[in-house]
């Protein structure tokens, strides 16, 4: 680590951060500790889930009004697709500061002469890769176990993708800071989080349930929903950033 941190202070912000960034990812290809678990998590709750409610053909849109307590099954879907990237996702979060933790390492790299949002992009952007490979072995296997149709709704779900991971990885690398100094970080990182990402997931469900059912580009603009992804990355990722020293501290 102190290798690290003498090139690391040689250089200017973004070329910092990227130094770290290629650090945080060639130790979890080295160790494989934290990509493996989330893996594995989801892939265990997804076919778990689709023995619970198999389906079979495309999805249709309900023709009837839906009665009380009764939900699309698109809904269902979305809801179970978003729930599993969730806890995934927190499973991997708990484990950002772990190896840096350990023998001092985070004292040494707390003192590299690098702004401390250098430090959160790095994290927060070693979070996204992890997370966005779990969904791309997820939403594959939702669309096979559960006959979900993406082809032609492929790019809008993937914008939604990419705007409910930049939330929830600023979320979470911010409270991960939070929790690594507990004993128990595992369980205290969801308490911390879990109300805060509310409104993503939330916004998630509602824009990918359209496009489950093979809405396209319009089913995810038009919704107000897609106004509220927006402004809670913008909002959350800036508080991130600037809470994050504090946090760390």
């Amino acid at each position: 680590m102190s290798a690290v941190a003498a090139r690391v202070a040689e250089r200017g912000w973004l070329s910092k951060t990227t130094v770290l960034i290629r650090k945080d990812l060639r130790v979890e290809l080295r160790a494989r500790d934290t990509l493996p678990p989330m893996l594995a998590f989801s892939f265990a709750v997804t076919l778990l889930l689709a023995f619970t409610l198999p389906t079979s053909g495309r999805l249709e849109a309900p023709t009837s009004v839906v009665g009380v307590g009764v939900a699309p099954l698109a809904d269902v879907l979305a809801g179970f697709f978003w729930v599993t990237v969730l806890f995934a996702g927190l499973v991997g979060f708990a484990r950002t500061f772990e190896i840096d933790q350990q023998e001092g390492a985070l004292d040494v790299l707390l003192l590299v002469p690098l702004d401390r949002t250098g430090l959160f992009v790095a994290k927060a952007a070693a979070n996204f890769v992890s997370i966005t490979i779990v969904e791309a072995v997820l939403l594959p296997a939702f669309a096979v176990l559960f006959g979900v149709e993406l082809v032609s709704s492929l790019g809008p779900m993937l914008m939604v993708v990419l705007l409910v991971n930049i939330g929830f990885v600023a979320i979470g690398t911010l409270f991960s800071a939070l929790a690594a100094g507990t004993r128990s970080r595992e369980l205290i990182l969801p308490i911390l989080a879990l109300p805060a990402l509310v409104p993503v997931f939330i916004a998630g469900l509602e824009l990918s349930s359209d496009l489950f059912l093979g809405g396209g580009l319009g089913a995810v603009t038009e919704q107000g929903w897609f106004g509220i992804l927006l402004a809670f990355d913008v909002i959350m990722t800036t508080a991130g950033a600037l809470a994050f020293e504090f946090a760390i501290d």
